[in-house]
């Protein structure tokens, strides 16, 4: 999974839309769009900040190889290994 499908498939798990997101970001709705177009072309300032707005950690978000959209069921996923 790429980093930008991570983005969407967490932001719709936490039932937020691309404008919520945008508002959070305090960015345009069209350069949120494509965050989750591109997610790799993002700086990790940015990456910080998307975390920041879905409030999760960034490793919880860059765990592009997790199928969990919920943080407290991601990190008991490593409790239990």
């Amino acid at each position: 999974m790429l980093l930008a499908h991570r983005i969407k498939s967490i932001r719709i798990s936490k039932k937020l839309t691309q404008i919520d997101m945008s508002e959070r970001l305090d960015i345009e709705q069209a350069t949120y769009s494509g965050y989750e177009r591109m997610g790799g072309n993002l700086t990790f300032s940015t990456i910080i900040r998307i975390a920041e707005a879905l409030e999760c950690s960034v490793a919880f978000l860059v765990d592009i190889n997790s199928k969990i959209y919920d943080e407290n069921e991601w990190r008991l996923s490593f409790i239990e290994e």
